[in-house]
């Protein structure tokens, strides 16, 4: 048989590193404690500009984001790569949902990856030196997803064995600050209860596929006053498109609460 070389392991220094890395995620509580982690202690192992992660579900037909955080990464990104009916489109993240293995992606590499799109929309927003990995739940279709760019350094397989070794206990933290921000003292989603009572009203429609111009004959208002609404509820629930705000909302009873 022939013979395949390991994996190499981090050093003695890194992998100290990663172990301190490792027990400062279990003081994340918050949203704001997770995002000062990933550009604070994971910079020292992980140089990176640029950093997303979140909660997405993934099938036959394709991504959809269910929640995103993000520090340092370019406006309109999402939007720019969210197709009609939610999808999301990334190369990267379909290889991953076939390899689950860390993805690395070097500037030169994009075009091999065969999306003409992402191509495009991933070097305009100058992003490059991406490394990205995840954990599946226990269902295989949703996932806790993290991807860094602009590193420093052009990523390679040091990289991925230390993808390998912190992504498992950042998405534990990932899932607990969710959890936390979404339920309140009272078990209702913390999200909702930032949105008034129009806002909510809105959401609702959005959810139910109304454009701002429908929503605001709905509801006996401007269409810039619905345009308006739609922004602060996109805001309040710290998403990046209706897309994403209808994911979250899934479930919801938003007119009764």
């Amino acid at each position: 048989m022939p013979h395949t070389a390991p994996c190499p392991q981090p050093e003695a220094g890194t992998l100290l590193r990663v172990i301190a890395l490792q027990q400062a995620l279990e003081d994340v509580a918050t949203q704001s404690d997770f995002l000062a982690w990933t550009t604070g202690p994971l910079q020292a192992v992980l140089p990176h500009a640029s950093m997303a992660c979140g909660v997405l579900r993934t099938d036959r037909e394709g991504v959809v984001l269910r929640r995103v955080l993000q520090q340092g990464w370019p406006p309109g990104y999402f939007d720019a790569l969210t197709l009609e009916g939610g999808r999301f489109r990334s190369p990267v993240i379909g290889r991953w949902a076939l390899q689950r293995k860390p993805q690395i992606v070097r500037a030169q590499d994009t075009a091999s990856l065969g999306d003409t799109r992402w191509h495009e929309v991933f070097h305009d927003m100058g992003l490059h030196n991406m490394a990205a990995h995840g954990v599946l739940d226990h269902s295989s279709r949703s996932a806790s997803y993290f991807c860094l760019s602009r590193m420093e350094d052009a990523p390679g397989e040091q990289t991925e064995a230390l993808l390998r070794l912190l992504t498992p206990h950042m998405a534990l933290a990932l899932q607990r600050v969710l959890l936390a921000e979404d339920m309140g003292e009272d078990h209702r989603p913390a999200w909702l209860q930032r949105l008034t009572e129009r806002e909510r009203l809105v959401l609702h429609w959005m959810c139910q596929g109304k454009t701002n111009w429908e929503i605001a004959r709905i509801c006996g208002r401007s269409e810039h006053t619905i345009k308006n609404q739609v922004e602060s509820v996109r805001q309040k629930l710290r998403v990046n498109n209706r897309t994403q705000a209808c994911a979250m909302a899934s479930g919801v009873d938003l007119i009764t609460q």
